[in-house]
């Protein structure tokens, strides 16, 4: 499970070595990554075998649906494949790069299952553009919390 935050920087090659508390949930026998564009302007990131499990889904989704279909599209255009080297990096396609307005530091987000990856002006910029506070969101999933415990 992915959790908390960590900070890094893009090199001159676009890579970034991805955080150890990061890397202990990655499969060593597989080492593989998939790379995508995420909402807001963020890159999501899975592990191999999270990956697998979204695309089953996504296969049941209606190509007939124009909506499915775009999203489909759209967001497995950019799907990179990427694996880990022997210094714990990861590449960055300039595609990416350029989508998320990367330019040196990056902060990495767990999000259980994956992970996010942000510039961190863009991600101020998409704090700060929340109309709802942090207390308000809490209190409207609360009851989605909730039943899970019951």
């Amino acid at each position: 499970m992915f959790q908390g935050h960590a900070n890094c920087t893009l090199d001159n090659k676009s890579r970034i070595i991805l955080p150890a508390k990061f890397r202990k949930n990655i499969n060593p026998e597989v080492n593989k990554l998939i790379i995508t564009r995420g909402m807001e302007k963020s890159l999501l990131v899975y592990p191999n075998d999270e990956w697998l499990k979204l695309t089953s889904v996504l296969k049941n989704f209606n190509s007939f649906n124009p909506e499915e279909r775009s999203f489909i599209r759209s967001f497995l255009m950019y799907a990179h494949e990427v694996e880990l080297d022997s210094q714990s990096r990861i590449l960055l396609t300039q595609d990416l790069i350029e989508y998320a307005n990367i330019k040196k530091d990056i902060i990495v987000l767990g999000l259980l299952d994956k992970m996010e990856l942000w510039d961190p002006k863009t991600k101020t910029k998409y704090d700060n553009s929340q109309e709802k506070s942090y207390e308000e969101i809490a209190s409207l999933v609360a009851s989605k919390v909730n039943s899970v415990n019951e």
